[in-house]
């Protein structure tokens, strides 16, 4: 019986990729600190229908919630209800930045929605921007 549920987990279980958020934006920046890895910031707000899409289409892809997950510490900010740093500035919701570890250089704002290819090529490119 064991064999059958482990044969499933791994059948199954990458359908149910979820992003791994951090608590808060400080708590990102610590962990960002430790691991060594940049920050993924998305700033939104509950009524945004874009965010609604970003959240349920495509960062439930395991494509995308692996590339995000192995790349960084996501962090999301609401712009309503949470303390939004000065240095990140939305440009609506959703407005997506890449801050390298520990708070250094900040990447060009993301804004909007995408398909999962062409969102994980625009992030893919303020990494490489991030980090030269």
């Amino acid at each position: 019986m064991k064999r059958v549920f482990f044969s499933l987990l791994l059948v199954f279980g990458p359908l149910f990729a979820e992003i791994e958020w951090a608590m808060d934006y400080e708590d990102a920046l610590i962990e960002s600190k430790e691991s060594g890895k940049p920050v993924f910031v998305m700033i939104s707000q509950k009524s945004c229908n874009y965010c609604f899409f970003m959240k349920s289409q495509v960062f439930t892809k395991p494509k995308v919630a692996k590339f995000i997950n192995e790349n960084f510490v996501p962090v999301e900010l609401d712009l309503e209800s949470d303390p939004i740093p000065g240095y990140l500035k939305p440009y609506g919701t959703p407005t997506f930045y890449l801050v390298a570890k520990g708070g250094g250089k900040i990447s060009r704002p993301i804004v909007g929605a995408a398909r999962s290819e062409a969102f994980i090529k625009r992030v893919q490119k303020e990494l490489e921007y991030i980090r030269d």
